[in-house]
C-alpha cells in the first residue's frame, strides 16, 4: 500500500496498549514510523474502565511497533 497518498488524511491509530490517536497524517518515514498533527488521544480511565478520557496532544510521533491498527476516514478510503 502506498501510504504517501494518505498524507494530509484524517486517521485513527489504535496502539498496542489500547489507546487511540485521532489526527492528520503528516509524515511517514521509510521504517513506517508516523508523524501526526492535531492529535487527540482517547484512553480508558485507569480507575473506571467504563469511562473514556480524551486529551489534546498536538504533534505526535508514533513508532511503527506500537501500532495495532490504522483506520482511514471513510471519505478518503479508496
Amino acid at each position: 500500500m502506498e501510504v504517501e497518498k494518505y498524507i494530509g488524511t484524517s486517521l485513527r491509530i489504535e496502539l498496542v496498549d489500547g489507546r487511540q490517536l485521532d489526527g492528520i497524517l503528516t509524515v511517514v518515514d521509510p521504517f513506517g514510523n508516523m508523524l501526526l498533527s492535531n492529535v487527540w488521544e482517547t484512553s480508558e480511565d485507569k480507575l473506571d474502565s467504563a469511562l473514556l478520557r480524551k486529551r489534546e496532544l498536538g504533534l505526535v510521533s508514533v513508532p511503527r511497533p506500537q501500532v495495532s491498527k490504522v483506520l482511514i476516514e471513510s471519505r478518503y478510503a479508496r
